[in-house]
């Protein structure tokens, strides 16, 4: 079935044949047997960066789906990332397991992987078709270690109760066929999956992280369907559920394309790349906005106790924080929090440790005005001024300094 099929076709046993066969061609270094408590995997490490994207092929499928994406994303400057490919059990080289595969037990083995290759998060995991359920099952017990998502043509598990609506003798159908030419040692795995589709319901539970995503779908038309799941009305509700699942998150994007079937990654890999290389840099600037929100909640937090003048200047010194932005949370304190005094020492602070800077000084001259030390302000000002001149600024942003400079003389009475 299309939510489980990742090969053109769909009906002949031979093209599954084939394309459970491959390795990482274009990949360096070739995939390796890493030995995973009593069962070898065969693992494609690509690449080094900050964060890990791990590739979860779609139904039956070993690491080798994934020639034409590994190594593009491992060569990306925009990616920053270790890219890791896999064989799950009993697909590519990789050892078969006991018992049947159930997403349950396919989660288990990528928790064990990741322990076992010392894969450290945060992770980006990226889930064609089935492999979509997958990366949702391991985001769901691990929220905090996921950074992104990228969901190529996904399987969705109201997919075969929105078909019987339209004809469910249809959907029966496709589901025999599906059976009959699946490899017998699939066909375990498949009745759980089959399972997943009859009911709607994934087999976990947790809601997953409201990090950024990518929703890649396809819509290519067919001239003659094989399946009722590739008619024009069929595809139209694929296309709708992948956007209602777009709709849990906050933060990326929905990609449809005509050019390619369900397998976009082989079909189209460059959608693929970019996809993840925007997930990414969604989530890289996450991370950076947080990071600047603990570094103000710290700064605040020696404020609001007391910290002494060198205190405060070694917190600002480690903090990631721009003059810019310490400029603004000083404002902030000024203006809407009504904390002027700790805005006089910040900005204070901040001019100290940014003493070249004629905005630096020209900002910590208007706390003292609104702190009602018109004097040490006119000081500033001036100091602002003569760093612009020096500087060669522009005439427009003297003028200011100048306008500021005059506000402080008449508070003193000068004018």
């Amino acid at each position: 079935m299309h939510p489980l099929l990742s090969y053109r076709g769909r009906i002949a046993a031979a093209m599954l044949a084939l394309a459970l066969s491959g390795t990482l061609e274009a990949a360096s270094p070739a995939p390796e047997m890493l030995k995973v408590g009593d069962y070898q995997v065969q693992v494609a490490t690509l690449g080094a960066g900050s964060y890990t994207v791990i590739l979860e092929a779609g139904f039956g499928r070993d690491l080798g789906v994934w020639r034409n994406v590994a190594p593009a994303l491992a060569a990306s400057a925009k990616a920053m990332a270790k890219v890791v490919a896999y064989s799950r059990a009993g697909h590519g080289k990789s050892d078969p397991r006991p018992g049947a595969p159930t997403i349950a037990a396919r989660t288990n083995e990528l928790e064990q992987l990741i322990a076992t290759a010392g894969l450290t998060p945060p992770f980006v995991l990226v889930g064609h078709s089935y492999g979509g359920f997958l990366i949702r099952s391991f985001a769901a017990r691990h929220p905090e270690q996921v950074a992104g998502m990228v969901f190529v043509d996904p399987s969705d598990e109201s997919f075969n109760l929105e078909l019987r609506k339209l004809d469910a003798a249809a959907v029966d159908q496709d589901s025999k066929l599906t059976e009959q030419f699946m490899p017998p040692k699939l066909h375990a795995e498949l009745r759980s999956v089959q399972a997943v589709l009859d009911s709607g319901k994934l087999p976990f539970a947790g809601a997953l992280p409201d990090v950024p995503v990518a929703v890649l779908t396809s819509v290519q038309k067919r001239a003659q369907p094989q399946l009722f799941l590739e008619t024009p009305a069929a595809v139209q509700v694929w296309r709708g559920l992948h956007e209602r699942f777009f709709r849990n998150f906050s933060n990326g994007s929905h990609i449809v394309t005509a050019e390619s079937g369900h397998n976009i990654h082989q079909e189209q890999p460059q959608l693929v790349v970019s996809a993840v290389e925007g997930v990414i840099a969604a989530a890289e600037a996450a991370r950076v906005k947080r990071v600047r929100e603990a570094a103000r909640a710290e700064l605040l937090r020696r404020l609001e106790q007391g910290a002494s003048d060198a205190e405060l200047a070694k917190a600002l010194e480690m903090s990631s924080l721009g003059e810019a932005e310490v400029n603004r949370l000083g404002h902030e304190l000024l203006g809407p929090r009504q904390l002027p005094l700790l805005a006089e020492r910040l900005m204070k602070a901040n001019a100290g440790k940014y003493s070249l800077s004629d905005n630096v000084q020209d900002s910590y001259g208007v706390v003292l005005l609104a702190t009602g030390h018109p004097a040490k302000a006119k000081s500033q000002f001036m100091k602002a001024i003569a760093l612009a001149q020096a500087q060669g600024k522009a005439d427009k942003a003297v003028a200011g300094y100048r306008a500021n400079l005059v506000k402080a003389d008449q508070a003193l009475g000068l004018l």
